[in-house]
């Protein structure tokens, strides 16, 4: 109650209860009810087969060797006989809507009276199983529709979660992921260019282009704020390869908007430029809100990097970046190239941020090579050498932005040498 009223309503939480209330009912019927029916089942049938085998016996002669000793009538007999030949017929079609007709009120009818309750009582248990079984894909049917209207509001392995261990979900736990921040560039103004309606279409469908990315790299989508997404990588159910699945998840959603801002153009609309940044670290993740709303989300000091990287694609020649603990996650799967150290808005320590790529061309890679050796000697204050390398880099990489900024910041600190203390990192007071 706790955990979903305030996620989807009294409504909603009404159809969940009433579903989890059917499916506790039904299992518990089908694993006794239908065990203990088909156990039953099983001795009767034995025990009839067993009683068929010794029937047939005496109708081999006992019974007749019996009448010419004691006089028996043999059309008693020959009504014993139709008897069998009648269970015999039932337990071979399996028809337990068949009655063995009773014509002696003795022995033999006793029989055919006790056969009779006997495949009465396993018709009631025939059905029973069956009506448990229709119960149970009744339950599984309302479970999944459930599923799929509470997915729009948790995300899917949250609800499962829950299914498996209810307790657990009202319960904050302390884990390492990757949040990831979604943002488009200058949307204020790309809105007041467009009548609403085409605000909304063009938003919904940007928002499912890059939802599908995230989800299909089993990413969660925590939340919208206006045009950007918040999602993280990790929980509720971790997997060894979550930083990778959150990069690969960056670098494809710059990829699709290419196509998106094609759709757009086609419309006469205005492209999207986004800004995605990564962090990895321990983060506080769990239900947070109060007792009329809740949602699960993550929180902490690295969320708040995260957001702080995505905004500084702004002001450095990348659409995605991440920070050095996600570079060391992933620097042997995707090449990533070291953009600067920067201590931003709020941290007085500086961090390196990494741009990330899927693949590199010949001449990206003998370029990003020389690069990183022009900035190894850059940080050791050795400024005329690193020059060189990075005039090198924009041989092989006309117009690398990344290497004309290091440029530049050479010559000016060659010119005015950096204070004693200096270590390379640049303060942002921008957000």
């Amino acid at each position: 109650v706790d955990l979903f009223e305030p996620l989807a309503g009294r409504e909603g939480l009404e159809q969940l209860l009433a579903l989890l209330e059917l499916e506790v009912q039904v299992r518990h019927d089908l694993v006794g009810e239908a065990t203990g029916l088909v156990d039953r089942r099983d001795r009767v049938e034995r025990l009839g087969r067993d009683l068929l085998v010794e029937l047939d016996v005496v109708l081999e002669g006992r019974v007749y060797g019996a009448n010419e000793r004691l006089g028996f009538d043999e059309v008693r007999f020959d009504g014993l006989g139709n008897v069998v030949a009648r269970m015999k017929k039932i337990i071979v079609s399996s028809d337990l809507s068949q009655k063995v007709n009773i014509l002696y009120k003795d022995e033999i009818g006793d029989l055919g009276h006790t056969f009779n309750l006997m495949t009465g009582e396993l018709e009631r248990a025939y059905d029973q199983i069956k009506n448990f079984a229709l119960q149970a894909v009744i339950a599984r049917k309302d479970e999944q529709k459930i599923r799929n209207i509470f997915q729009k509001y948790v995300p899917k392995d949250v609800i499962d979660q829950f299914f498996t261990k209810p307790e657990s979900m009202l319960v904050g736990d302390t884990r390492t992921l990757t949040v990831l921040f979604l943002d488009i560039r200058k949307f204020t103004s790309i809105s007041e260019k467009m009548p609403p309606d085409q605000i909304v279409e063009s938003l919904n469908s940007y928002f499912s282009i890059m939802v599908d990315i995230i989800i299909a790299r089993r990413g969660i989508v925590d939340k919208y704020i206006g045009d950007a997404i918040m999602a993280f990588f990790g929980a509720p159910v971790a997997h060894r390869d979550d930083v990778y699945q959150a990069v690969m998840s960056s670098l494809e959603m710059v990829a699709a908007l290419k196509e998106f801002n094609a759709h757009q153009a086609a419309h006469g609309r205005p492209a999207f430029q986004i800004g995605i940044g990564l962090n990895y670290g321990a983060v506080t993740v769990g239900n947070i809100g109060s007792d009329k709303k809740m949602d699960y989300t993550v929180i902490g000091d690295m969320v708040n990097l995260a957001s702080r990287l995505e905004g500084l694609t702004k002001f450095y020649p990348a659409k995605v970046i991440i920070s050095e603990s996600v570079q060391r996650k992933v620097k042997n799967q995707i090449p990533c190239r070291l953009l600067d150290r920067v201590a931003v808005k709020g941290k007085k320590l500086g961090v390196r941020i990494y741009a990330p790529q899927a693949r590199l061309s010949e001449a990206e890679k003998k370029g990003w090579k020389i690069y990183h050796s022009g900035l190894a000697l850059y940080y050791k204050r050795r400024f005329p050498e690193a020059s060189r390398y990075l005039r090198e880099t924009l041989k092989v990489l006309p117009g690398d932005k990344a290497a004309a900024q290091f440029l530049q910041r050479c010559s000016e600190f060659a010119r005015h040498a950096p204070p004693a203390d200096w270590t390379g990192v640049v303060a942002l007071d921008e957000k």
